[in-house]
């Protein structure tokens, strides 16, 4: 889902409960974690389904790579964690720095004694000339004016709205550099009622220069003059040209909420696709979404912890009473999906019929500080990749780092002539 939606959701969760017990894997400092593809396929034994008198099912081979000749397989990008900071780019070579609260311990918790939650990220388009952005984030209301402040200096002055504040350009660039040689950071309140500027944050700079290295190092700007860190006399058009957005063909869905519901021998056909727990995919609800005219979604719940849901999703074609039932695919699988030859798993899944988004939020933990999550659309085939985001320690980082973009292209729905007839 888009940054805006994921950062609403995540923050909710993260005012809810700041501290919360467990955590995802553990990474450790510096270490460069990659997304990775996965075809899916029908599992093995699908076939057996066919049988059934009253449902078809539609055998999905794998694909090569596990996408359509059409277009490659995406490719997000990498994700590194250098001491309290973490830092990635997408494959459009916009990279992203953010502020790990610190590792107590070993636990993967907040630390430190400030009360109230606040996030500092850099953001650095790619490409001669790419936009630099500093900002600040809370869960609360921030003060009207915010300072940060470098080494008992003060490099950038943010007017806040709201709970977030932020500066651009030139400024935001000073900024950064700045803050990148510096050894103590902060973020205070500033302004005619803050005169004494109080602190809202002690900032780790620990990490920081290595993860803005990384972003020189990525986007081709080592050795220029615009470099956050490696800078040198090199001009800003010696930098590589942002690559070109990736275009994913669209098929519009129907202007419909649901699609007719399955009788009793297509559910028992979806059930034995889903290979998953027999007890939540009776108790579960089934939802059926038209995704054009002849094929819908169809979510089978599969699994459920404390604070995901998991379902199997499913393509159902044909006219309803007697649909051909299969496996859905994807260019790249969900974050999340269980162990090879299962289905894939949709985490947490919303399906937003006005603009044909399916949407997978996989949380690594309650407050919703680390996790992956992914948007697809629907192309007539499979479902494409439009925008991964990922955060694997969970450090009270509630906005995830983009790794991968793609612009949807819809195409005209045309309606089918002829639906499969049941047996």
């Amino acid at each position: 889902m888009t940054r805006g939606v994921l950062t609403t959701m995540a923050r909710a969760w993260a005012a809810t409960i700041l501290l919360a017990t467990g955590q995802a894997p553990s990474v450790s400092a510096s270490a460069t974690v990659r997304a990775r593809p996965v075809s899916t396929a029908a599992p093995a034994g699908a076939g057996t389904a066919a049988r059934a008198p009253s449902a078809r099912v539609l055998s999905t081979p794998a694909l090569s790579g596990g996408v359509t000749p059409r277009t490659a397989a995406p490719q997000p990008g990498l994700l590194q964690y250098n001491g309290d900071w973490a830092v990635g780019c997408d494959n459009l070579l916009q990279c992203e720095a953010i502020a790990l609260q610190p590792d107590v311990g070993g636990s993967g918790g907040a630390g430190g004694d400030d009360s109230e939650p606040i996030l500092v990220r850099i953001v650095r388009a790619g490409g001669p000339g790419g936009d630099v952005m500093l900002g600040v984030t809370a869960l609360s209301t921030l003060p009207p004016e915010i300072a940060l402040v470098a080494d008992g200096q003060e490099v950038a002055r943010l007017s806040s709205r709201s709970d977030e504040a932020l500066i651009r350009g030139d400024a935001a660039l000073r900024a950064v550099q700045a803050m990148a040689a510096a050894a103590t950071l902060e973020v205070r309140a500033a302004g005619r009622r803050n005169r004494g500027q109080p602190r809202l944050l002690s900032l780790s700079s620990a990490g920081l220069a290595d993860s803005l290295r990384f972003v020189d190092t990525r986007q081709g700007r080592t050795g220029t003059a615009m470099a956050f860190v490696a800078r040198g006399v090199a001009p800003e058009t010696a930098v590589p040209a942002r690559p070109a957005m990736p275009v994913v063909q669209q098929v519009p869905s129907p202007d419909a909420d649901a699609a007719p519901g399955l009788n009793a021998m297509e559910l028992a056909v979806a059930r034995r696709l889903a290979v998953c727990d027999a007890s939540l995919m009776a108790d579960g609800a089934v939802e059926l979404f038209p995704l054009d005219a002849d094929a819908a979604l169809l979510l089978l719940p599969c699994e459920a912890g404390a604070y995901n849901v998991s379902a199997v999703p499913l393509i159902a074609r044909g006219a309803a009473g007697g649909r051909t039932l299969s496996v859905a695919r994807f260019d790249f699988a969900p974050g999340f999906t269980g162990e090879p030859g299962k289905p894939p798993l949709v985490v947490n899944a919303l399906w937003d019929a006005r603009r044909g988004i399916l949407s997978s939020l996989a949380k690594g933990r309650g407050v919703g500080d680390c996790g992956a999550s992914e948007n697809y659309v629907w192309d007539g085939t499979l479902f494409r990749l439009i925008e991964s985001r990922a955060m694997h320690v969970c450090r009270g980082a509630w906005e995830w780092i983009r790794l991968w973009e793609a612009e949807p292209q819809r195409a005209p729905l045309v309606p089918v002539a002829a639906v499969v007839a049941p047996r």
